[in-house]
């Protein structure tokens, strides 16, 4: 889904600050080994991602190719903007991230340019659009144990929806609601 997305540049957009994300208590996310939904606990799968709203904090997972194990990452939505578009019917959300690699491979930040919109109603649009990002320390991956901020802008249709993050692999990584 990320191969698809289209890169467009838009000048004057600028993410409001937001007071500092506090961490609040993880939800882990558990992995079967087969495709099936089952959860333990109440815990989401990979199938049933963790939701991420501003200033929370969940545990992700991805999987650094296709043919690698699952590796975990700590995902903060430090700051959620929605701003105009130019485009009819769209409005485009500003998204900062805080990501702290917390596995042994490396995490790409592209990963978080975009993503699966579902409206409301359960319209799907397959790919967002990255209208554009500002990386201020994105640094093409980010090494185990390290962490990196950056601010993505993905254009959706309006409308109340959940932009739906996967891995290089298409799975599911962590959603993020967004009131249109």
């Amino acid at each position: 889904m990320v191969a698809g997305v289209v890169v467009l540049a838009v000048g004057g957009v600028t993410a409001c600050g937001g007071a500092p994300a506090q961490d609040k208590a993880d939800t882990a996310v558990a992995t079967t080994a087969d495709s099936s939904a089952a959860t333990t606990e109440g815990q989401p799968t990979r199938q049933s991602p963790p939701t991420l709203r501003v200033g929370e904090t969940v545990t992700a997972y991805y999987q650094p190719s296709y043919d690698e194990p699952d590796q975990p990452v700590k995902i903060t939505l430090e700051d959620l903007v929605a701003v105009a578009s130019d485009t009819p019917g769209k409005v485009s959300y500003v998204m900062t991230f805080r990501v702290e690699n917390t596995g042994t491979d490396t995490f790409l930040p592209s990963l978080l340019d975009g993503g699966t919109w579902e409206g409301e109603d359960g319209r799907l649009v397959d790919s967002v659009t990255v209208v554009g990002h500002d990386y201020e320390d994105f640094v093409g991956e980010i090494p185990p144990g390290k962490y990196a901020i950056g601010t993505s802008v993905l254009q959706v249709p309006k409308g109340k929806g959940t932009v739906h993050f996967t891995d290089t692999g298409t799975s599911p990584m962590f959603d993020v609601p967004v009131n249109g």
